[in-house]
């Protein structure tokens, strides 16, 4: 023989009373006890806008790269390579230096590549950090 029970359980009933007397004024005490504490832990815990700036630390400067660390080595040393120091002359108006087929002087650009200085022998180039001397007769 096999027997099946079914519980069943109501919901309780929430019957609302008035309170009178020493219960209510003892209720409302209590209630406003919780609420002073409730009251007091939230203010604590809310920091003024003012502390929370304050408290925050400063902006960090920004990162200077002394070159790009993406710009693969070879890549910028195989690009030096196809330049060709042909000539470099030296006045008392200042330098110049032929490279490829460009007269070129301090602060021009070729390829990319700055010039910062240039030598009776050598031309100094200068890109993302980077320097690179040319030589005369390489």
């Amino acid at each position: 023989m096999l027997a099946v029970f079914t519980l069943v359980r109501s919901k309780p009933q929430v019957v609302p009373q008035v309170i009178t007397g020493e219960g209510a004024t003892e209720i409302t005490q209590t209630v406003r006890g919780k609420a002073a504490q409730l009251k007091t832990a939230v203010q604590e815990a809310v920091v003024p806008l003012t502390q929370r700036e304050a408290s925050q630390p400063a902006a960090a400067e920004p990162i200077v790269w002394g070159s790009d660390p993406f710009v693969r080595d070879w890549m910028l040393m195989s690009e030096v390579a196809n330049l060709n120091l042909r000539a470099i002359t030296v006045t008392s108006d200042g330098a110049s230096a032929l490279i490829n087929d460009q007269i070129v002087q301090v602060g021009d650009l070729i390829s990319g590549k700055r010039v910062v200085s240039i030598e009776q022998d050598r031309v100094t180039l200068e890109q993302g950090g980077r320097t690179f001397t040319l030589t005369l007769g390489e």
